[in-house]
């Protein structure tokens, strides 16, 4: 029934911990004896269900075990204190086929057809700036963005570049009102300046790997939600002395452009993202395993299981960037789509000068 006879460890963090915890009792399943192929992508997009194809007789006795779907990660993204995870999840496999095939798609926002992103794969409404703020690695961040990194010479030059064909404008000028009240806008021409926030779910499990499951491995609703990302700037308010040409920006507006996507780079192993059942995410490294079963990846390829098989959730499956991907072929239904959060507007305790 399993692989191997003893147990191997996993890690898990509970909802308050401060690490990743080991914990003992998961063993790889022997597919070949109960009835695991792997994670089920039969359940259908919604919102219209289709029932699962039915499964061929097997050829010698198995065991029977519930099945997991994985559409029904988003239920267990909620169980590990994920909402807002959940939610962008829940809308890409409500989403209309749309993927970039490779990274340089990604960055052109171009898709699978060739065509740019259609507008219903922009959300402008999901992430706000005050839950983002809420996480102390994005707000101190979002501290070094507007106290350091917005003056540096690099950002001035840039922002220079953004405000000349406006040197005429001889009323303050209202950013927001100039890009129509549209996110795409006041990102693609008035960005001048950014800074990374965190690590994605698949970095923080190598994290994991190579610093023996220490603090900087959890993952949390925002990793979940958003993984490694940017937090911009753009102006806000700018007013220009007509006779010096000087630009004075008294306030900015920062907030966050990130892709929700499952896009592998072109040649790499597709990213490990978790062990996921209905009852959550677990890592299984493959510390002890190499001998036993010539593992030579960083986790272990196989589902496990922890009590018994039986039980629904007790049974956790290798999840991978591919298996979202293939459940998008299959059904042609999963849109990639990139996020904007709203805008925080920050007054400027010392306005930028910047002459024209």
């Amino acid at each position: 029934m399993y692989l191997i006879d003893g147990e191997i460890p996993y890690y898990k963090t509970s909802i308050w911990g401060s690490k990743w915890s080991k914990c003992d009792g998961c063993k790889p399943v022997d597919v070949q004896r109960i009835s695991v192929p792997g994670i089920s992508m039969d359940k259908a997009p919604p919102p219209a269900p289709k029932p699962a194809k039915a499964q061929s007789s097997p050829q010698k006795e198995v065991i029977k075990v519930p099945p997991f779907d994985i559409q029904e990660i988003p239920d267990a993204m909620r169980r590990e204190a994920m909402p807002v995870a959940a939610q962008l999840m829940t809308r890409w496999f409500a989403g209309e086929l749309n993927y970039a095939p490779t990274g340089e798609d990604l960055k052109a926002e171009r898709n699978q057809d060739g065509e740019p992103y259609p507008s219903t794969m922009y959300d402008i409404t999901t992430v706000k700036m005050s839950w983002i703020l809420k996480f102390e690695r994005a707000k101190e961040q979002y501290n070094e963005l507007i106290k350091n990194r917005i003056y540096n010479q690099a950002a001035i030059s840039v922002l220079r570049e953004r405000l000349v064909p406006y040197r005429d404008f001889i009323v303050p000028m209202k950013i927001w009102d100039i890009c129509k009240n549209n996110m795409p806008i006041l990102h693609r021409y008035f960005h001048f300046q950014r800074v990374n926030v965190g690590s994605s779910l698949a970095q923080k499990i190598d994290e994991f790997m190579e610093s023996q499951f220490h603090r900087n491995g959890i993952p949390d609703d925002l990793t979940g939600a958003l993984g490694s990302f940017n937090l911009y700037a753009a102006p806000a308010d700018v007013k220009i002395d007509y006779v010096t040409r000087e630009a004075v920006i008294s306030s900015v507006y920062v907030y966050v452009k990130d892709s929700y996507d499952f896009t592998d780079e072109a040649g790499s192993v597709s990213q490990y993202l978790g062990h996921w059942s209905t009852k959550g995410v677990i890592v299984v490294p493959y510390h002890g395993l190499i001998q036993q079963l010539n593992i030579w990846s960083l986790y272990v390829p196989y589902p496990v299981a922890r009590g018994n098989v039986r039980v629904k959730g007790n049974i956790y499956y290798p999840v991978h960037n591919k298996d979202f991907r293939a459940w998008a072929i299959k059904h042609q239904r999963g849109g990639d789509f990139m996020v904007f959060s709203d805008r925080k507007r920050c007054q400027l305790r010392v306005p930028i000068r910047i002459k024209l």
